[in-house]
């Protein structure tokens, strides 16, 4: 539609209510434009995180005073909290590497390094 909002909120609350909607056996994205190309979800939070795409909508904080970052799913939250510790859970074991990373996709891109093209 072509309404306006003064806040990511008001819009999300708006597209929620009355274009998502509940109880449905399928959702699809009628955001114009979307790359998605009207392939349906077919859990409701699915297509409200997917929605976040198109408002902005970043509802998960950083706790850690003065950090400020913010992010559209929890799990992006939880993975970017390892940042503020020393702690790196993914280890390399190819032979006296031992990089580690807090990122498990930062450790597969590391590990392809190891590897020589044939």
């Amino acid at each position: 539609c072509d309404l306006l909002f003064g806040s990511v909120e008001e819009l999300v609350s708006h597209a929620s209510d009355v274009h998502v909607g509940a109880g449905k056996a399928s959702y699809t994205c009628q955001w114009r434009g979307c790359t998605r190309m009207e392939r349906p979800f077919t859990k409701r939070h699915k297509i409200h995180n997917h929605l976040r795409i198109h408002t902005g909508e970043r509802p998960f904080s950083c706790p850690v005073a003065d950090c400020g970052k913010k992010f559209s799913r929890q799990d992006g939250l939880n993975t970017h909290i390892k940042t503020h510790s020393n702690v790196k859970p993914y280890i390399c074991t190819f032979f006296n590497c031992g990089k580690a990373y807090y990122h498990s996709r930062s450790l597969r891109k590391h590990e392809k390094s190891h590897y020589i093209p044939t």
